[in-house]
């Protein structure tokens, strides 16, 4: 049963070709699994392990050898699920997966698997930045080793998978360009990115039974630019935008908020009128003069100058009018209450 599971398959190049390929990193020691999802139903599957570009080696399939200790193969629902246990360094190349047809097997699927140790080499990872909706080129180098290799761009959907997306042996796709130069380095052009398109990347270099790895890129769009506002086609003086709908609500708020301040100003102004002042009628500046006067008990009298021979020798007379409550003579203050007006008159 062994030696029929290492029997050597041809494959039909036309497939090899058209396969989509992903690339696997695991670690030494650990378990993975590998999915075939593009294989027909009803057809039997093998896995086998490519040996150079037109023949690989048998490991398992669904017809007879679908376990040979580490590795399994199993279908479940609509695609084939390869196992493979306690991976060893060896484990490391590039698988098949696909259908017999005779004594030749016609390729679905292409796994790519690196197993790598504690001290592998890692690359280190780049970040670019692009801008969405744009064009964006991604520049990958490779060592002078590589040169003879095949080159490729892969986008990683999930921890240590990435699955390739651009290759120097397909051709360019509407959305996707690869170019090749003498300078140790390739670029791969995306037109009209979009989300689906921000991640990692890896370039790697790759020949039928040995592929690498050379660099990690991580594509980043400007998140100010990642949408465009469009732009109406059909604008009109009905679409025409109202900028008083806006600007007339501020002004209204504006002079109601000056309103408020200047009625708030004004409140303080006016003294407030306490209760013991409401029943105090005020006082006028007459009514208060005549009240002290009377209180002062002021009199007025009336003084008659007689003509004498003293008059006519001085001319000027001199009087002297004393307030006073009573004095002698017949001048008296009858009531404090009472004003009285005199008269005061020269005779001659």
């Amino acid at each position: 049963m062994w030696f029929s599971a290492l029997l050597l398959l041809s494959v039909i190049s036309s497939s090899l070709a058209q396969a989509p390929t992903t690339v696997i990193r695991a670690g030494v020691g650990e378990t993975v699994t590998m999915e075939c999802p593009h294989t027909p139903k009803r057809k039997h599957i093998g896995w086998c392990r490519a040996n150079s570009s037109e023949k690989c080696i048998i490991v398992v399939d669904t017809l007879k050898y679908n376990d040979n200790g580490r590795t399994s193969i199993r279908r479940l629902n609509e695609s084939v699920f390869v196992t493979t246990s306690q991976l060893k360094k060896s484990d490391s190349g590039t698988y098949w997966c696909g259908h017999y047809k005779e004594n030749s097997i016609i390729i679905s699927d292409i796994v790519m698997l690196e197993v790598f140790t504690a001290d592998s080499w890692t690359p280190n990872k780049t970040t670019v930045n692009g801008m969405m909706g744009n064009s964006t080129t991604l520049h990958c180098q490779y060592e002078e080793q590589f040169k003879s290799y095949k080159k490729f761009l892969c986008k990683v959907t999930s921890v240590n998978r990435c699955s390739i997306i651009a290759s120097s042996e397909q051709s360019n796709s509407r959305k996707l360009s690869i170019s090749i130069n003498n300078y140790s380095n390739f670029a791969v052009t995306m037109k009209q990115t979009d989300e689906v398109d921000e991640g990692e990347y890896w370039c790697g270099a790759t020949i039928t039974v040995d592929f690498e790895i050379v660099q990690v890129k991580i594509l980043e769009f400007y998140k100010a630019t990642t949408r465009r506002p469009k732009v109406p086609t059909n604008i009109g003086r009905n679409n025409t935008p109202q900028i008083w709908h806006i600007v007339l609500p501020l002004v209204l708020g504006l002079l109601v908020l000056l309103l408020i301040v200047l009625l708030i100003k004004r409140m303080k102004r006016i003294k407030p009128i306490t209760p013991e002042n409401n029943n105090k009628i005020p006082e006028t500046p007459a009514t208060t003069k005549i009240e002290k006067e009377t209180e002062d008990t002021i009199t007025y009298s009336t003084v008659t100058i007689q003509p004498s021979t003293q008059a006519e020798e001085s001319p000027v007379i001199y009087s002297n009018l004393k307030d006073m409550k009573e004095q002698n003579g017949d001048i008296k203050i009858h009531s404090s209450e009472s004003v009285e007006y005199s008269t005061l008159m020269f005779s001659s």
